[in-house]
């Protein structure tokens, strides 16, 4: 474990020693939460940085600029 994230816990035991439970609870439901998007984010990370990932995105990004040119479908920019 890092200094700062044994500071950082240390913190949050100071913190949450002068909450409620109610308070407490609600605290740890929202880091809870926020622990989870970063998860989600890391693994949506992981998901799409792999080579196969990039040339599918690339694949598809070069179908929908085709599409876009035959005027089968729009941009965003034509939309918004």
């Amino acid at each position: 474990m890092t200094e700062a994230v044994k500071q950082f816990v240390l913190h949050i035991q100071n913190l949450t020693e002068h909450l409620t439970p109610e308070e407490a609870d609600a605290f740890i439901a929202a880091l809870n939460q926020k622990v989870a998007e970063l998860e989600e984010e890391k693994e949506w990370e992981a998901l799409v940085s792999t080579p196969e990932s990039q040339a599918f995105l690339e694949q598809l990004s070069a179908r929908v600029d085709e599409q876009i040119k035959a005027g089968k479908t729009y941009g965003l920019d034509a939309i918004l």
